[in-house]
């Protein structure tokens, strides 16, 4: 069974109530945020680098687990006067896109402005905001690893192959591109390192 094959069968499978899976922070000193994160909960830098689609911002990647690219995302762009950290996105797992196009038909129906369907590489989302203007992202994973960030809109209204076959030609060039289970092979490593010094 082919990369194809297994997403066309995730398709038929009874749809699943999404997952919240990571959250992200806007931070004022990434830095100092960064440093708190890796020494207090020994999360893992995944990636790090500047959103485009953000004016540039810098935005680190976090996580403690091999099963998950990034757990805890900190970017910069808070407001010193704003008081404690807003919340930059709330993230939502999904196994099939044809949950992803239930869902962005009903932030449709729920009349949301702004739908962004974006590919990372390694996951394929949904960007748009609930009614107070939180962030929100709908995503699936893809079997593929691309250092972040990384993002090229997609249209949910092409078929499963034509996104996986576009998604993949935006990548397979990219020196450091991977299976998902090489990078998931590299993480437990990293992980197992970190473990064995934790006292």
């Amino acid at each position: 069974m082919n990369l194809i094959n297994v997403i066309e069968l995730k398709n038929t499978e009874m749809s699943k109530i999404p997952q919240l899976k990571h959250i992200g922070l806007y931070v004022e000193n990434l830095a100092k945020m960064e440093a708190f994160y890796t020494s207090v909960f020994d999360l893992i830098v995944t990636d790090r680098g500047q959103v485009e689609r953000l004016n540039n911002r810098k935005i680190v990647f976090m996580s403690g687990s091999d099963q998950a690219h990034h757990q805890l995302v900190l970017i910069e762009g808070k407001d010193p006067a704003s008081g404690p950290s807003v919340v930059f996105q709330m993230s939502f797992f999904v196994d099939a896109f044809s949950d992803l196009r239930r869902i962005e038909t009903r932030l449709q129906q729920a009349k949301v402005g702004s739908i962004h369907p974006i590919t990372h590489g390694n996951a394929w989302s949904i960007y748009a905001q609930d009614p107070e203007g939180n962030g929100l992202e709908i995503y699936m994973d893809t079997p593929w690893y691309v250092p972040q960030p990384h993002g090229k809109p997609f249209d949910l209204s092409w078929s499963d192959e034509e996104i996986y076959t576009y998604t993949q030609s935006l990548i397979e060039n990219n020196p450091d591109y991977a299976s998902q289970q090489a990078w998931q092979n590299k993480m437990q490593t990293k992980i197992k390192k970190v473990s064995s010094s934790i006292e």
